[in-house]
């Protein structure tokens, strides 16, 4: 019984303890927009399976050489795309086919690629990467930090506190940044977050 009376009594201080030390913290969210130069990839899948009304009649070469004729036009040369058969392979279609994959720096260019339309064609996806170096991190997560105290320091003040030292960080941001443009997102900036803990004095 007297086990058991201690280990409550024990509990019940610990408790207490972590309730005064989290009335002494104050935890925020601190932000940076940082501006980005990513590079924009997108894949067509040229199939057979695409084709419905010459389906009898038209072969891959056909369907392929038509689209790089009409992507020529719009001044994208075929020495742009890579062909990915093992892509098109995984992707299960019963008919022939291949996929296309078109790289650039340049939105508009990208624009210009994926408003070029032909028969057999249709769109797989279209995305963005770029990869942030080690300095870029380290100054964004500063002027981040920067963000977190001034928030802390003026939700203090209307407290009648001020903070301290900061005693707990958190930075979940990675250095790849890989995002599909399914709903158009196209932005050319980006957040960078942390969560910091002050002491609350």
């Amino acid at each position: 019984m007297n086990k058991v009376v201690a280990s409550l009594a024990m509990f019940l201080i610990t408790m207490t303890a972590m309730a005064q030390n989290n009335q002494n913290n104050i935890t925020v969210n601190g932000s940076h927009a940082y501006s980005i130069t990513p590079e924009y990839s997108s894949k067509m899948i040229v199939s057979l399976n695409n084709v419905y009304y010459d389906s009898q009649t038209m072969s891959l070469s056909e369907v392929k050489s038509g689209y790089l004729d009409k992507l020529a036009k719009a001044g994208i040369s075929s020495d742009r795309l890579e062909e990915d058969n093992l892509h098109y392979a995984l992707l299960g279609y019963e008919k022939e086919g291949t996929v296309l994959i078109f790289i650039s720096k340049s939105l508009e260019e990208m624009q210009k690629f994926l408003n070029v339309k032909s028969i057999g064609v249709s769109r797989s996806d279209t995305s963005l990467e770029t990869e942030l170096t080690d300095e870029q991190m380290s100054n964004y997560a500063k002027a981040a930090f920067d963000n977190a105290k001034n928030k802390a320091s003026a939700m203090a003040t209307k407290i009648g506190r001020t903070i301290g030292k900061a005693i707990y960080i958190t930075d979940t941001n990675t250095k790849k940044i890989s995002e599909s443009m399914y709903y158009g997102n196209a932005k050319d900036t980006r957040d960078y977050y942390i969560s910091v803990s002050f002491e609350l004095l």
